[in-house]
């Protein structure tokens, strides 16, 4: 029997023994032995449930899971950088292999707990960090291994996809839509990270390293949130024919140079990932050699994310004896990604203009002395003095799009409401 202790048991880690209790039979056909958590570490003993309905033993000390010569695996499922990132190191100097759902902790210390991984001849596998049950990880490094990625497009967040699907479907507002997104557990009171495009960003942090190898920090992430997105500016959208997806992006051009950023995207309704809907997660690879290939399922919550853990303890059973490299990921190339504005996209604006001759012209003439050309446009009358004017660009680099609205926004006969990148 392999023996497993467990760093944290909230929702996740609940998941996680619920799994293996559940499908005991099947799992232990797939890995020859059966799979139980014989500890469990918790802040609050008076929080769980007791051991005699569980048939775990709980402590407060993670010293009970580290020192304990039965254990093999270690699962972390506590969140947040520390104590999460000690006890992770803690295990692998102990001999233990790691199995986590840290996003954070493998973002900010990927290259120091992989090290010690490997001079430790252990473990670490992080497949449930990205994407909750989608096997994201483990298709990148083995399933698209032998083709270079070219572009990765992720929707990695279920809190902003669902935030973002309910504007759309029942015509809410941002605030109305965060708070049922809260009331229905799928936002935490403090959304911050979230909206904010943190989450994501940690996330596109670790795809970086997997599926382009190259090792690249937080900061080299341009990224904003979602809290700038209004029912109109979704509204808008829809009648040029796309949707509004939060997404992270990870390109590499032609030239070997890399961009990775993380924002707010109009996409076409006919793109596959326009269709993935409420918390759900999608990750949509560009691989030269085999082209397109989408991945998407449910992004969070304690089964889907429980079932990509228990995957990895499967996984990690499947090569006792001896460490495969799919487990311990090999040096990645420290770059130094393009930054936003040195990159090109098409961009949608929204303006409220006044309903005067020239007005039109003005816009023209200002995108124009910025080389920026107009694919799409509808201009829509809103009262007696005023319009709506949706544009589409072509693409242009985001430093000139970004000089050009700071001189429609000097102009006092029209107001810029909304920028947004549009396309993958």
């Amino acid at each position: 029997m392999v023996q497993i202790g467990v760093l944290g048991f909230g929702n996740v880690g609940q998941g996680v023994q619920d799994i293996l209790i559940a499908n005991a039979d099947r799992i232990r056909t797939r890995c020859g032995q059966p799979i139980r958590i014989k500890r469990a570490f918790v802040r609050d003993l008076s929080k769980v449930r007791s051991a005699e309905s569980t048939g775990i033993m709980f402590t407060s000390s993670a010293d009970d899971i580290l020192n304990d010569p039965e254990i093999s695996i270690i699962v972390e499922v506590m969140g947040g950088e520390e104590p999460a990132f000690t006890l992770i190191s803690q295990a692998l100097r102990a001999k233990k292999h790691v199995v986590t759902a840290n996003k954070e902790v493998i973002a900010k210390h990927k290259e120091t707990l992989f090290d010690i991984a490997r001079q430790n001849n252990v473990s670490l596998c992080f497949e449930a960090a990205v994407g909750g049950g989608i096997p994201i990880i483990r298709s990148l490094k083995i399933g698209l291994a032998p083709n270079p990625i070219e572009g990765i497009y992720g929707i990695l967040n279920g809190t902003t996809n669902f935030i973002l699907t309910r504007i759309e479907q029942d015509k809410q507002e941002f605030e109305e839509a965060l708070k049922k997104a809260q009331d229905l557990g799928f936002a935490e009171a403090n959304p911050h990270m979230d909206v904010s495009g943190l989450d994501t960003a940690y996330k596109l942090v670790i795809l970086a390293y997997v599926g382009f190898k190259v090792s690249i920090t937080l900061d080299q992430v341009d990224y904003e949130g979602i809290t700038s997105i209004t029912k109109t500016d979704i509204e808008s959208a829809n009648q040029l024919g796309y949707t509004i997806k939060l997404l992270a992006i990870g390109i590499r051009k032609d030239d070997g140079q890399c961009v990775f950023k993380v924002h707010p995207t109009l996409i076409a309704k006919s793109h596959p990932l326009a269709g993935v809907h409420n918390e759900l997660n999608a990750v949509y690879v560009r691989a030269k050699g085999l082209g397109e290939c989408l991945f998407s399922g449910p992004g969070a919550g304690p089964l889907p994310t429980g079932s990509a853990v228990v995957s990895d303890v499967i996984d990690t059973v499947l090569d006792f004896g001896h460490i495969s490299l799919r487990h311990v990921e090999t040096p990645a190339e420290k770059i130094a990604p393009l930054k936003s504005h040195t990159t090109e996209s098409q961009f949608f604006i929204r303006l409220t203009v006044a309903d005067t001759v020239g007005v039109l012209e003005t816009v023209t003439r200002l995108l124009g002395k910025h080389n920026i050309s107009i694919a799409d446009l509808i201009q829509k009358k809103e009262t007696k003095e005023t319009a709506t004017l949706l544009i589409i660009t072509h693409h242009i680099l985001e430093s000139e799009m970004k000089a050009s609205i700071s001189e429609l926004e000097k102009e006092s006969v029209l107001k810029v409401e909304s920028l947004i990148r549009v396309g993958i």
